[in-house]
C-alpha cells in the first residue's frame, strides 16, 4: 500500500507537468475584435485586414513577451485596418459610391490612431531589445518560435512606420471632407433643377429653343467626367497601397502645411527612417553598414545611434575613434560609450583622453574602457582619479573599470563602497564584484542578497553572470538560507537558466575534513565546515562503520567536488570523499523537456518544491 501511495503521487505530478509543457508551448488566434470590441461590425468584412489570412500569436507564459507580441498585432492590425479604410473610401468616392461604412470606422480610428503612432518607435525598440534577450530567456526550440515571430513583427513595424502619418492624415481627411456627407443630396439636386420652368425665359422662343440644348450639355458632360475618372482612379486602384498613401500624404502637405512645417515634417521623418536603418542593420548584425551611417549620415542623432549599435555588436573601432575626432558634441559620448564597450588595447591613448573630457558622462566610461585595457598605467590612473571624483556617474564607471584586473586586493575597495549612501554607487559596487568574479567576490554577493533586501534581486542576478561551480554553490546557499518566496523563485529561475542539474552536498557537522580516500583515517586534504556545498560525483558500493560521538554508525562514503580551503592550492576545487550521515543531499532536476521545469529536493528530508512556484512545497514519505 505504501508503494502504491508513492506511485499514485509520482503519475499526478507527471501530468500535472506534461500539462504544464503544452500550456508553454500554446498559440491563439488574432482577430479585428482583439484590437477592440466595438469592431466588432467589421471583422470578416471586406476591411477587415485578416479576412483573407488567419493570424496566429505564441502564447509564451512569458508575461514580458506575451505582453508585447499583442500589443504589436494591435499597432499592425489597427494600421492595416486604417490604411485599407482610406483606399476603399478614395476609390468609392472616384465612382459616387457612398462611404458611410468607412465614415463611421473612421470615426472609430480618429481616436486610436494617435496613441499607436505615438507609441512605434517605442514598440521598434522593445522589439530589438527582446530579440537579444530571447536566448537568455528561452530554451530549446521555444528560442526558434519566439524570436521568429518578433523577426515578422519587427518587419511590419519597420513596415508601416515611414507611412503611419499619412494614414492617420488619409482617415483625418476622410472626417473633415464634407462632401462625404451631402453628395447622395446633390446628385438629387442636379437632376430635379432642370424640370423647372424659368418664367422669365418663357417670353423669348429663342431662349426656349436654347434651353433644350444647355440641359442636354449637362446631362452629357457630368457622364463624360464621371468616366474619365473612373478609368484613371482603376489604374491607380491596381497600383501599390504604399505609393496610393504616399500620393495623399503630398497632396495634403502642399495644400495644408506652411514651408515650415514641411521642413519639421521631412527631418523628423529622415530621423526615423535613419533609426530604422540603425535598428536593422544591428539586427541583421552588419557592422559596415552602420559605419557608414556614423560616417556620412546628417542627422547627428542617427549618428549617435550607430555608434551605440557598434559597441553592442563589439565592431568598429577604427570607425568610432574617427568620430571622436571629427564629430560634434552630441555624437562623442556615444561613440566614447561604444568604445568603452569594445576595451580594445589600441583604444588606450582615446580612453586616456577621456579622462580628461569636461563630460562626466565621458569620463565615467572613459576610466571604465581603461580598467578593460588591463594597462597598469590605467589602474594607477583609476586608483587616484576616478575613485576619488565628486562624481557619483564617475565613481561608479571606475569601480566597474577597477574590476577588469581581476586582483584579490580590490575586493576590499568594492566592500568599502558598498557602504556608500548614494544607491547608484552601492549598485555599481555589486556589478563590480560580479566582473571580479572571485570566490570572495561570491561570498560578498551571497552576504549582500542576504542583509539588504532593497539588493537582494540584483546581487542575485549577478551572481547568475558568473558561469563558475562557485557561483551555483552560492545559489544553492542563499535558497537555503532565503525564505522570501520572490528571492527564492528568482534562484530557482537562475538554477534552471545555467542548467545547474545535479546532486550537491550540504555539510551538516561543524568541523571536520575531506579525505583523499574513504576512510575516517585517511589523508585529510581540505577544511570543511557547516552549510558548505559540494558536487556529488559518487559513492561506494559498500558500508563502513564510523564512530561519531558516542554511537558507532554503518552507511556509505560520499564522493564530493568542493572548493579548496588549502591555502595556496593550485586549483579553486578539491575532489575527496565524506561520510554520508555527516552530509545533507540536494538535488535540482529537469522534468521537462523544454528546460522551463524543474523541481529542488531535499532527499533526505523527503520535501521538494517546483523551482519556479517555491511556495508549493510537498512533503513526501521517507524510504525506508
Amino acid at each position: 500500500m505504501f508503494q502504491k501511495g508513492q506511485d499514485i503521487i509520482w503519475k499526478g505530478s507527471l501530468w500535472v507537468v506534461l500539462f504544464l509543457f503544452v500550456g508553454c508551448t500554446s498559440t491563439k488566434p488574432f482577430q479585428l475584435t482583439d484590437v477592440s470590441p466595438k469592431y466588432r461590425e467589421y471583422q470578416g468584412s471586406e476591411l477587415d485586414p485578416h479576412k483573407s489570412k488567419n493570424v496566429i500569436i505564441p502564447v509564451t507564459k512569458n508575461r514580458k513577451y506575451d505582453t508585447f507580441i499583442e500589443e504589436a498585432h494591435k499597432t499592425i492590425a489597427l494600421l492595416e485596418f486604417g490604411e485599407n479604410i482610406a483606399l476603399r473610401a478614395d476609390s468609392k468616392k472616384t465612382v459616387g459610391e457612398p462611404v458611410e461604412k468607412e465614415m463611421q470606422a473612421a470615426a472609430y480610428l480618429e481616436e486610436d490612431l494617435p496613441s499607436v503612432i505615438t507609441r512605434l518607435p517605442e514598440l521598434i525598440q522593445t522589439n530589438q531589445s527582446l530579440i537579444d534577450s530571447t536566448p537568455n530567456d528561452f530554451d530549446g526550440p521555444t528560442i526558434g518560435r519566439v524570436t521568429r515571430e518578433l523577426g515578422t513583427i519587427l518587419e511590419s513595424l519597420q513596415q508601416y512606420s515611414p507611412k503611419a502619418i499619412g494614414i492617420q492624415n488619409a482617415i483625418r481627411n476622410l472626417r473633415a471632407d464634407s462632401s462625404n456627407y451631402n453628395q447622395g443630396r446633390d446628385i438629387a439636386e442636379v437632376d430635379v433643377k432642370p424640370e423647372t420652368a424659368d418664367p422669365i425665359l418663357i417670353e423669348s422662343d429663342s431662349e426656349t429653343q436654347k434651353k433644350p440644348e444647355k440641359v442636354s450639355v449637362k446631362k452629357e458632360d457630368p457622364s463624360k467626367k464621371i468616366s474619365i475618372k473612373r478609368l484613371n482612379r482603376k489604374t491607380k486602384v491596381t497600383g501599390k497601397a504604399t505609393e496610393q498613401i504616399d500620393e495623399m500624404v503630398k497632396k495634403e502637405e502642399e495644400e495644408v502645411l506652411s514651408d515650415e512645417e514641411k521642413k519639421d515634417k521631412e527631418y523628423t521623418e529622415q530621423i526615423r527612417n535613419g533609426l530604422v536603418q540603425v535598428f536593422r542593420w544591428e539586427y541583421y548584425r552588419k557592422p559596415k553598414y552602420l559605419e557608414k551611417i556614423l560616417a556620412t549620415h546628417p542627422i547627428p542623432r542617427v549618428r549617435s545611434a550607430a555608434a551605440l549599435a557598434l559597441g553592442r555588436l563589439k565592431a568598429g573601432r577604427v570607425a568610432l575613434q574617427t568620430a571622436i575626432d571629427k564629430d560634434g558634441y552630441q555624437v562623442r559620448p556615444a561613440a566614447y560609450k561604444a568604445l568603452s564597450d569594445l576595451g580594445d588595447k589600441r583604444s588606450l591613448s582615446y580612453f586616456i583622453a577621456g579622462t580628461k573630457a569636461e563630460d562626466p558622462e565621458v569620463i565615467s566610461v572613459s576610466f571604465e574602457g581603461l580598467g578593460k585595457t588591463k594597462d597598469p598605467a590605467g589602474r594607477e590612473l583609476i586608483l587616484t582619479q576616478g575613485i576619488a571624483s565628486e562624481y557619483v556617474v564617475i565613481v561608479s564607471g571606475a569601480l566597474r573599470g577597477l574590476a577588469y584586473y581581476k586582483l584579490d586586493a580590490d575586493v576590499e575597495i568594492f566592500d568599502r563602497f558598498l557602504k556608500s549612501q548614494e544607491q547608484e554607487i552601492k549598485e555599481a559596487a555589486i556589478e563590480a564584484l560580479a566582473i571580479h568574479g572571485s570566490r570572495e567576490s561570491l561570498r560578498i554577493l551571497e552576504r549582500v542578497a542576504t542583509e539588504d533586501p532593497t539588493l537582494a534581486i540584483m546581487a542575485i542576478d549577478e551572481i547568475t553572470k558568473n558561469p563558475s561551480l562557485s557561483a551555483t554553490f552560492a545559489l544553492i546557499r542563499l535558497n537555503e538560507s532565503l525564505t522570501d518566496e520572490k528571492f527564492t523563485k528568482r534562484i530557482g529561475e537562475s538554477l534552471l537558466q545555467r542548467k545547474a542539474f545535479g546532486k550537491y552536498a550540504i555539510i551538516l557537522v561543524e568541523d571536520d575534513y575531506l579525505r583523499a580516500e574513504a576512510n575516517e583515517r585517511s589523508t585529510p586534504i581540505s577544511y570543511i565546515k557547516e552549510k558548505e556545498i559540494g558536487l556529488i560525483l559518487s559513492e561506494t558500493k559498500k558500508e563502513f562503520a564510523v564512530r561519531m560521538g558516542e554511537n558507532i554508525v554503518t552507511d556509505k562514503y560520499i564522493q564530493v567536488k568542493m572548493e579548496s580551503t588549502l591555502p595556496g592550492a593550485r586549483s579553486a576545487f578539491v575532489s575527496g570523499w565524506v561520510f554520508y550521515p555527516k552530509i545533507d543531499i540536494i538535488e535540482v532536476k529537469q522534468l521537462g523537456s523544454d528546460g522551463n521545469s524543474g523541481k529542488y529536493s531535499q532527499l533526505k528530508k523527503g520535501k521538494h518544491k517546483n523551482l519556479f512556484n517555491p511556495e508549493k512545497e510537498v512533503k513526501l514519505p521517507k524510504k525506508d
